[in-house]
């Protein structure tokens, strides 16, 4: 069965029940249903496998769960996941990459950056992997607080780290206020180099 945005013009506590209603008869069933939408919560929670298309072309094809851990493309980091992976354009430098003065140690992909000739290359991590302290040590980077987003269970924190802005995720004791110095680290499994 192909659906084509069915939910689209639908309002949302009724587009809910649908949702699940469609997930009740896909199961019950057990028919293939391909389902065109532009809401990627739509599609994650809807959704045993995911195409996410991109210039006409499918970029990967996974589970939500592989599409929001391990994004093959920078589109995909982009648009899944609410906000979107942060990507952040880098030069290769000793060791890595570095855009401005910061200097991101990618020892595990030295050999793929020594491979290519693209000079057009980004680094990308998801809001929820950025890890904030406010005790500086020798794997952080120093960031400014720009904005706090309070959403009630959790904060959006926008932070500027040397003229790049970012977007973390942090839980709702957050307590840094806008203007503050934090220190960003970048756990080495979920840093991606695009």
């Amino acid at each position: 069965i192909l659906f084509d945005e069915p939910l689209t013009v639908i309002d949302p506590q009724l587009k809910w029940k649908l949702r699940r209603k469609l997930k009740q008869i896909h199961e019950q069933f057990d028919i293939t249903m391909v389902y065109v939408t532009h809401d990627q919560l739509e599609a994650s929670t809807f959704a045993d496998k995911i195409a996410v298309m991109y210039g006409g072309q499918i970029v990967q094809f996974g589970t939500p769960t592989e599409l929001f851990e391990q994004p093959n493309h920078t589109f995909v980091g982009f648009f899944i996941g609410s906000p979107g992976m942060n990507l952040i354009e880098v030069q290769r430098c000793a060791r890595g990459v570095c855009f401005g003065n910061t200097n991101v140690s990618l020892e595990p992909w030295q050999d793929v950056l020594q491979r290519t000739r693209s000079t057009n290359i980004k680094i990308g991590i998801r809001p929820e992997f950025v890890e904030v302290s406010s005790v500086a040590s020798d794997d952080t980077f120093e960031a400014e607080v720009m904005d706090v987003e309070d959403l009630g269970t959790y904060k959006i924190v926008t932070v500027q780290l040397d003229h790049e802005k970012m977007k973390v995720r942090e839980s709702e004791d957050f307590a840094a206020s806008i203007g503050s110095r934090v220190y960003l680290s970048f756990p080495k499994q979920w840093l991606k180099l695009y």
